[in-house]
């Protein structure tokens, strides 16, 4: 899949790691570009992240042989400790990818094992 070499996932860095039989593993560096102004790693980045996490997860299930990516049309975020450096990693899975709707959770931690959000994806896959 070439979600990580075009548009948003180019520009802020993230790329695939590995995506198979509806999971996938992204990673984030934490560079500056992806900061906010307090000198953490932005919101928005980590929700980009989650989304395109979540997306691949969707286009790697077994119950979309077309690896369509549908369209995202909620996604929900909590996010839980700070980070200012190094790498972090977005853990994915596809939850059911019917003809209509799909769903995905997501995971994303530091190097260290701390959890640094979760979140939920729904995607419009008509």
């Amino acid at each position: 899949m070439k979600l990580d070499q075009d548009g948003l996932s180019k520009t802020i860095g993230e790329r695939i790691v590995s995506s198979e039989n509806g999971r996938a593993r992204m990673e984030l560096p934490v560079l500056p570009p992806v900061l906010n102004p307090g000198g953490f790693l932005h919101g928005g980045a980590l929700a980009t992240l989650v989304d395109s996490a979540g997306t691949v997860a969707i286009m790697s299930a077994a119950s979309n042989p077309d690896h369509k990516p549908g369209v995202t049309t909620d996604l929900n975020i909590s996010y839980l400790a700070p980070t200012k450096d190094g790498v972090v990693t977005a853990d994915a899975r596809a939850i059911k990818v019917g003809r209509t709707l799909a769903f995905a959770e997501v995971e994303v931690r530091r190097a260290d094992g701390t959890v640094v959000a979760t979140g939920r994806i729904t995607k419009f896959m008509g």
